[in-house]
């Protein structure tokens, strides 16, 4: 009887150490199953943070300007700092420090024929006539012109071939001299692009 006993034991923790085995064989085939699951995710979610990055980066200007806006994804505009052109306390011998240049890249495949306007002009001046500015394209000096007091085209009608890139430097000078030169006048305007041959203007 005892040795029955005994036996019914043995048999009681050999099938409990089965039990125990096969309960953490299980745990383990479900925690590889989870790993898998999780590293599958992971792969996913990075794969669309890379082809967000992607498109993103192919809808973006190269530069190391400080501002830049892209048009149509062919032709590419940046300024370095904005696109506007401020100018303060204008008084005898007035020059601007700080030229402002246009960077522009024809990134398409045909040739793109564009305006460089000024627009939303405002001033303190009654008279522009010694207000002069320049234009130099890719070093080539444009002639002197008087700023104007509306809108308008200073740069008009320019092609630009693809892969091209033309930079513009534009310069103002106050020549003549001031009655009253207590350095107070200003001078603000907006440079905006616009396309001719495509839909429509560009956005500003």
């Amino acid at each position: 009887m005892e040795k029955n006993e005994n036996f019914k034991s043995q048999l009681e923790t050999q099938y409990n150490i089965l039990i125990k085995a096969s309960e953490k064989k299980e745990q383990k085939r479900y925690i590889c199953i989870l790993i898998i699951l999780i590293s599958t995710l992971i792969a996913v979610i990075i794969s669309i943070i890379f082809a967000y990055k992607a498109y993103q980066s192919s809808n973006e200007i190269k530069g190391k300007e400080k501002n830049s806006n892209t048009y149509y994804e062919t032709l590419s505009v940046i300024y370095n700092g904005d696109n506007t052109l401020n100018l303060s306390n204008i008084g005898n011998g007035y020059n601007l420090v700080n030229p402002r240049t246009i960077t522009i890249t024809n990134e398409g495949e045909d040739d793109i024929i564009f305006n460089i306007n000024l627009n939303s002009i405002k001033t303190s001046l009654l008279s522009t006539n010694n207000l002069i500015y320049t234009i130099n394209s890719n070093n080539n000096e444009s002639t002197n012109k008087e700023l104007p007091l509306t809108d308008k085209t200073i740069i008009n009608k320019q092609k630009i071939s693809p892969g091209e890139t033309i930079t513009y430097t534009i310069m103002v000078k106050f020549n003549g001299t001031m009655e009253s030169n207590n350095y107070s006048n200003y001078y603000n305007a907006k440079i905006n692009i616009d396309i001719q041959n495509n839909k429509s203007d560009l956005l500003e």
